[in-house]
């Protein structure tokens, strides 16, 4: 991902969890905050594509967890 794209997501992320803080347990809010922080890591110094992989599917769980806590989407399959 280049530069501008992981501030995005990064500016993004930090949005949901502001908006969505009350609605989420302790547990999603830390990890929520340690995909922003590898995010910005990985941001400010690129690292290979392993660790990079490794911190996309961190940061996709995370959202997966927000998005199931917050829609209840488990309740609709």
């Amino acid at each position: 991902m280049d530069t501008q794209t992981l501030t995005n997501v990064i500016n993004d992320l930090t949005r949901v969890r502001d908006v969505c803080s009350s609605q989420l347990d302790i547990g999603a809010l830390k990890e929520l905050d340690r995909a922003i922080a590898g995010l910005k890591q990985l941001r400010d110094e690129p690292q290979n594509t392993a660790e990079a992989e490794g911190l996309k599917l961190r940061v996709l769980q995370a959202v997966a967890a927000v998005v199931s806590i917050t829609t209840n989407v488990r309740d609709w399959l």
